[in-house]
């Protein structure tokens, strides 16, 4: 059974003896009960099963009560499951738990290390399904849907985007597809790309690729039939690297083979390719053109002229604006119209422009104007709030009107790390910098209990073990 007695010690002083504003926990006594009463449902306890049914139903209104009178509107949590969540009360615990601490929406990693939230029955994509023969036809991302909207829940479907994981890459018909910079690295094989981004988990692929397009629109339809609350898109960008500002050419991941046909197909004259070619094989050129040649076209339509200055800074500029460009591009054709939500989810740091180069990232947030919500990571870490306030600040000029904003922070309740506050100190900043905003998420449901989803994660199922999903429950 997933923990929750756990859960209660390290709470500590953060439960209180009633619901109270802004975050809504729950006392612990109604924790405890509920708890209890799952335990003995999940036995075949029938009474308890009916009580249990009442108090789910209780705490849903409940939350929905303290939500509506609360300025924090929504607070939601991001969520990863594993299959081990399928064990007969193991995935109403959770969702017991994610209610316990107020939180009225949920962000479900439906697509990470390349590995998709459906059942390998029901599976149209390339991708791997992440519960696999342990239960083939166990359609998790529709039990949690269920479930949690039981509990008076959003459910969102939270995707990896250019991030396609380890099984892509491993496909012989789908080498082309993957992101390559000027040496024919992947990030996987970059001596310089952090190592988050370096494990086997990720693979960054080539945006422009239309393999890689079909790919993920597929994944994004399948995903829609089970009519999550939102679908939020997250790694929309390039990887990240030890070296924070690029300058050389030949470190951008635009050197795969249908990115680096497109990018010479915009120039406009034989001279123009030809500088641009020259550019991406050695990094820089040293010739100049007559004035008034024209040269190429800029993804926006805007003609390049050659005007004497030097070439190389009018080719930077070609070059980058091509890869943020594939990177919208990418995006919208996943997220074709339709009724269910669409949210980006972003770094605000990640485009920036330095004097000496620019964040290798190429993350252009302010052009996801198609999306209806935008999810800034406010992870700084300074000993106050200021440091996410700031963050924050140039998010907010920058969004439309129409577009809800959800940022999301990171931390534990009731305690600091290192120099990260408290959640609750966190709120708290966001609130008086930005009285309006009404929306903000916690990353992540695994800091509530990190010894509990280790276990989860390396959790395997057995032919023995009582499995719950679909219409008739325990299996």
């Amino acid at each position: 059974m997933i923990w929750v007695l756990g859960l209660l010690a390290w709470l500590g002083g953060i439960v209180a003896q009633a619901q109270e504003l802004p975050h809504c926990i729950f006392d612990q006594q109604s924790i405890e009960q509920k708890a209890t009463l799952l335990k003995k449902a999940t036995s075949g306890d029938r009474g308890a099963q009916l009580q249990y049914q009442s108090i789910v139903t209780d705490h849903n209104d409940r939350l929905k009560s303290c939500r509506s009178a609360s300025w924090l509107k929504t607070q939601a949590l991001w969520i990863r499951l594993y299959p081990c969540d399928l064990k007969g009360g193991n995935l109403d615990q959770i969702l017991d738990n994610v209610v316990n601490f107020g939180y009225n929406r949920i962000y479900v990693n439906t697509f990470y290390d390349g590995r998709v939230l459906l059942p390998q029955q029901d599976n149209p994509t390339v991708f791997p399904s992440v519960v696999g023969e342990q239960a083939p036809q166990a359609d998790l991302l529709a039990e949690v849907i269920k479930k949690g909207r039981e509990r008076g829940l959003k459910v969102y479907a939270w995707v990896f985007t250019m991030n396609f994981g380890p099984s892509y890459s491993k496909r012989p018909d789908r080498q082309g597809a993957i992101a390559r910079n000027g040496f024919g690295e992947t990030n996987l094989q970059d001596p310089n790309a952090i190592p988050e981004e370096a494990g086997v988990s990720h693979i960054f692929v080539d945006p422009y690729n239309p393999r890689a397009q079909t790919d993920l629109k597929n994944l994004i339809f399948a995903i829609s039939q089970r009519q999550p609350d939102g679908i939020l898109f997250d790694y929309i960008r390039y990887p990240h690297r030890t070296q924070r500002i690029t300058h050389d050419v030949r470190d951008l991941m635009v050197y795969s083979y249908i990115s680096a046909r497109t990018l010479l197909s915009r120039a406009q004259t034989t001279a123009g390719q030809s500088l641009i070619y020259d550019y991406l094989k050695d990094g820089r050129v040293a010739r100049q053109v007559p004035i008034g040649t024209k040269l190429w076209q800029l993804p926006d339509g805007k003609q390049v002229l050659a005007n004497g200055n030097d070439l190389n800074q009018a080719l930077w500029q070609l070059v980058t604006e091509h890869a943020r460009h594939g990177v919208t591009t990418f995006l919208a054709k996943a997220t074709p119209n339709q009724a269910i939500p669409s949210g980006a989810v972003f770094f605000p740091k990640a485009n920036r422009n330095f004097s000496e180069g620019i964040d290798p990232r190429l993350q252009p947030w302010e052009r996801f104007r198609t999306m209806q919500e935008w999810h800034p990571m406010l992870y700084s870490a300074c000993g106050s709030g200021d440091c996410i306030v700031n963050e924050l600040s140039s998010v907010v000029q920058a969004i439309p009107p129409g577009i809800k904003l959800c940022p999301a922070i990171a931390g534990f309740w009731g305690a600091s790390l290192g120099q990260r506050i408290p959640l609750e100190a966190q709120f708290t900043a966001l609130r008086n910098a930005y009285p309006n905003l009404d929306c903000i998420s916690h990353f992540a449901y695994s800091w509530l209990d990190l010894k509990s989803d280790r276990e989860r994660r390396s959790c395997k199922l057995t032919p023995t073990d009582r499995l719950s999903y679909g219409k008739d429950g325990l299996r």
